[in-house]
């Protein structure tokens, strides 16, 4: 059993929007937990990324996009863990106005796309374009974050929004846009559980230990559905209709850091550096750590 003696032996979780803290105190994962845990909210993936290189915290979640932007700028960031979602036609989409003229992703040549730099919004807006015959230079990008990019589409600011549950699922149910173009068969549900060197290296039980409890809470919230989501919505504010929206069709699932994983880095690597968002050197093999795929619970 891990001691608890150290103040180093604390692991230090970056939640986004507290939405890890919330899924693990859910599930009953906080319970008995025997090394001090400290979490830490942030609001959208850079941040979190940042905390993470400058070790301010242990491990935290990033989706592919973002770790791939983050680690390309050589952060030596790891991908110790997944958790991967089924991809449903809102889960990453471009969406627009009801009453918007356009109708695929060639008709957003000569538009402006919001989303933010470096997002899993960003990547999707580009690989549309790509399958699409054409290139993020052929449409203006508005680089915002979620909140401010919402309003800009509202306002008329931008064409299109390139963004990811639960926003999309909010402007789904608020009615006056659509869907232009889903991330299905362009976005291939990872979400990434992230560890810095000094973390990897100090602290592996504490690591296998949590991920072994991330798994186990996102099986409870497949199973409880209802429960989870009303939770989520009195956290987050949001309506319950969202959650449970999202929920329902994404069905999360820890999974192993497999070779899969290591394909969708190294796809989302090319496309960026296709897009010249990153520079050349990302080697997606070098950029995850499988050590804690089979290893043993903390007893």
């Amino acid at each position: 059993m891990l001691g608890v003696s150290h103040a180093d032996e604390t692991l230090r979780v970056s939640s986004q929007k507290n939405s890890l803290q919330v899924l693990l105190q859910a599930a009953g994962e906080l319970d008995d937990v025997p090394y001090p845990l400290e979490f830490a909210a942030f609001g959208a993936a850079a941040p979190t990324a940042e905390a993470l290189a400058a070790g301010a915290v242990d491990i935290g979640t990033l989706g592919t996009a973002p770790f791939v932007f983050a680690t390309a700028a050589g952060t030596g960031l790891k991908t110790v863990g997944v958790v991967r979602l089924q991809v449903t036609p809102t889960a990453v989409a471009i969406v627009v106005p009801e009453a918007s003229p356009l109708t695929d992703a060639a008709s957003l040549v000569g538009r402006r796309i919001t989303t933010t730099r470096g997002s899993i919004g960003h990547y999707l807006a580009l690989a549309a374009l790509r399958a699409s015959g054409h290139n993020g230079g052929d449409a203006t990008f508005v680089f915002l974050q979620p909140g401010e990019s919402r309003s800009l589409l509202a306002n008329g600011g931008a064409d299109g929004w390139a963004t990811w549950d639960p926003y999309t699922s909010m402007v789904q149910l608020e009615g006056g846009t659509r869907v232009l173009v889903s991330g299905e068969g362009l976005f291939a549900g990872n979400m990434l559980l992230v560890a810095n060197p000094a973390a990897i290296r100090d602290k592996p039980a504490q690591l296998r230990d949590f991920l072994h409890r991330v798994g186990r809470a996102w099986d409870w919230a497949n199973a409880h559905v209802e429960q989870f989501s009303a939770i989520q919505a009195r956290q987050s504010g949001l309506p319950l209709e969202v959650h449970l929206r999202s929920n329902h069709y994404s069905k999360p699932r820890r999974v192993a850091v497999d070779d899969a994983l290591v394909r969708d880095l190294a796809d989302t690597a090319r496309l960026y550096r296709d897009e010249g968002v990153i520079g050349p050197g990302f080697v997606a093999e070098q950029q995850v750590d499988r050590q804690f795929n089979e290893a043993p619970e903390v007893q």
